[in-house]
């Protein structure tokens, strides 16, 4: 059995969701994938390389892909990215909540969330201008909106009894 380069990315993904940055390794992946660890290899240089690929499919996907989605559309919608955010995907939120912690502990892979966390906010603040509000706050309620997220999904798995019905219509309208 051959598996994809994105295979093991998604894999250590995975790992990372459910075990933590330490539990992401070559060998550990390996035996949950039953294959040998030369398929690894045959797709990455070594774990780093593996590990940065991980953030890369994952900025692709939960970031670009999200917003390239959006502006296909005849109008992107405020209301609809928000709703995309806040959705109840538990293995997404998971795996988001785990690439914060390991950033608590990589220098590098703090400064490369925060300019994830900026294409993510500059693009909802483009959606509050279209909506009516001045670029300055714009930008404001844009990053308001980014912290309710986050304060969110740390508190996500902990199945918190948050109205987010009653929080997205204050992020829309407010």
């Amino acid at each position: 059995m051959q598996l994809s380069r994105e295979d093991w990315i998604k894999a250590g993904l995975r790992k990372l969701a459910h075990s933590g940055i330490d539990a992401v390794r070559v060998e550990v992946l390996a035996r949950e994938l039953k294959i040998s660890k030369g398929s690894f290899y045959h797709h990455f240089q070594d774990r780093s390389d593996l590990l940065e690929s991980m953030i890369d499919y994952w900025e692709e996907y939960a970031t670009r892909n999200i917003i390239d989605e959006l502006e296909v559309q005849s109008s992107p919608s405020l209301e609809r990215i928000l709703k995309v955010s806040f959705a109840p995907n538990e293995e997404n939120k998971q795996i988001e909540f785990a690439i914060y912690a390991w950033a608590k502990r990589s220098p590098e892979l703090s400064i490369r969330i925060a300019e994830i966390e900026n294409q993510r906010i500059s693009y909802v603040a483009k959606l509050y201008e279209q909506r009516g509000l001045k670029p300055s706050a714009a930008l404001s309620r844009a990053k308001l909106a980014y912290l309710v997220y986050l304060g969110w999904m740390t508190r996500f798995e902990a199945k918190a009894d948050f109205d987010m019905e009653s929080t997205l219509n204050i992020l829309l309208n407010a």
